[in-house]
């Protein structure tokens, strides 16, 4: 094999091992743009969620007006680049009543994960009280968690770690 050969295959194979790794990494998420953004009710939540069996799935529930929504959602994005889309999913749910505030802060924040709003009875269905809030399903596909208000990134990275060694 001559050298431009072997520099070729060497370049190929590291550019390779560099995608399999952050793409096992949960780093190259895709941004989520108002186009992507869906209306759910709370019967698609429960069938998105018993979808994901198997998998850790955090359900937060916000609005772009809400300052502790907006203080929590930077964690949720790193969180995402931390665990494997095979280990977890995180939806959130938007309670925005106007939708371009939700696409405004969309743009703002560069969501990794996905995002839907809020339609229906999905707030009375749910069960929302108070905004945020979080919900952790475990691999089984049981609510662990029901959360009202605030949770720390590193509060709720470990929650995930205990779930995923159940």
């Amino acid at each position: 094999m001559n050298s431009r050969k072997k520099i070729f295959t060497v370049t190929g194979c590291l550019l390779f091992c560099l995608g399999v790794f952050l793409g096992s990494h949960g780093m190259a998420f895709a941004k989520m743009t108002p186009k992507d953004v869906k209306p759910l009710d709370a019967n698609a939540l429960l069938k998105t969620i018993n979808s994901h069996k198997g998998k850790v799935v955090v359900v937060n529930i916000f609005a772009s007006w809400c300052p502790p929504c907006r203080e929590e959602v930077p964690g949720l994005i790193a969180i995402r680049k931390v665990f494997t889309p095979e280990q977890l999913v995180i939806i959130g749910v938007s309670v925005d009543k106007v939708p371009k505030a939700l696409y405004n802060f969309m743009e703002e924040m560069s969501f990794n994960y996905s995002v839907f709003l809020a339609e229906g009875q999905f707030e009375e269905t749910v069960g929302v009280s108070a905004i945020p809030q979080l919900l952790i399903y475990n691999k089984s596909g049981d609510l662990v968690t029901n959360h009202k208000g605030l949770v720390e990134q590193e509060e709720l990275t470990k929650a995930i770690k205990s779930l995923l060694a159940q």
